[in-house]
């Protein structure tokens, strides 16, 4: 690989978009690709623009993918695979579980592509920063030659192991994590408000103890000020949940079944694509 390496990017929500100007920002030359071209169209004059996954991976020394769930990932690389170059890497971003990220380390190890597993802890304004936690499964290699794109993306980088699933299945502990929180600052505030208290003394009281969480506050204070513009889209935290409660079913399924339910049942009152902090919809009922 090259000193500067090339980079497609594949898929531009949230995350993907705000990732592709990151590595692009960095002066590493960069190809996008979306389903929706409009999206795409946005960067010109800032990437290259492909029209199909196939064009937009043939030469690249590094492909990213940061898609919704496995299906999306492997509907996308089905025709992209087969374009990348022999020894190129696909730097695997999206939240997939640990199920797939193994079945497509297989496929890309069949295609001669070499795999990183690395999925990212963050929401749209880390990956406008260029402030993610990069969690990475990859070989010494590997992930030297993936440096620059995580230095562009990333302020910290915590290596799982040398090979997927490993970092794929920390994202769901970590997302188990944020499911948890969320949803708890939720309950608590209402709590407090069905007792007839002002909710925000429960942050008051929050404050510099040795419960408190900055997320608490960054998610108590938007559900408190109705506040749900996505930085992480609620539907997609129920799909991390699910995936972990799949992972691991020996454990006791009770915690995660109940988030699963309070996520469900806040998608399916209208919040499936607002914010997280939206969980908080399914404790007003």
């Amino acid at each position: 690989m090259t000193m500067t390496p090339t980079v497609s990017v594949l898929g531009l929500g949230i995350m993907g978009s705000a990732m592709a100007h990151r590595v692009a920002g960095a002066g590493l030359p960069t190809t996008v690709w979306n389903r929706s071209a409009a999206r795409a169209e946005a960067f010109r004059g800032v990437a290259a623009v492909a029209n199909t996954p196939d064009s937009a991976v043939a030469g690249a020394d590094i492909v990213l993918t940061m898609l919704f769930d496995a299906e999306a990932v492997r509907t996308v690389m089905a025709a992209a695979l087969p374009a990348m170059r022999p020894g190129a890497i696909w730097l695997q971003c999206s939240t997939i579980g640990v199920e797939a990220a193994r079945e497509f380390a297989g496929l890309a190890a069949a295609a001669g592509v070499r795999f990183v597993d690395a999925p990212v802890l963050g929401t749209k304004a880390p990956a406008q920063a260029g402030t993610l936690t990069s969690l990475v499964a990859a070989s010494d290699a590997a992930l030297a030659e993936v440096q620059p794109v995580l230095a562009a993306t990333s302020a910290k980088v915590v290596r799982a192991g040398a090979e997927a699933p490993a970092a794929s299945g920390l994202k769901l502990a970590m997302n188990a994590w944020i499911a948890t929180i969320t949803a708890g600052i939720a309950q608590s505030l209402a709590i407090a408000t069905r007792l007839g208290l002002d909710p925000e003394l429960v942050l008051e009281a929050l404050q510099g103890g040795a419960a408190d969480s900055p997320y608490a506050h960054l998610k108590g204070g938007a559900m408190l000020a109705g506040s749900f513009d996505p930085q992480f889209e609620l539907v997609g935290l129920l799909k991390d949940v699910r995936l972990a409660r799949a992972a691991v079913p020996e454990l006791p399924q009770e915690l995660l079944a109940a988030l699963d339910a309070l996520y469900g049942a806040a998608a399916d009152g209208g919040a499936a694509h607002e914010d997280i902090a939206a969980v908080w919809r399914a404790f007003q009922g």
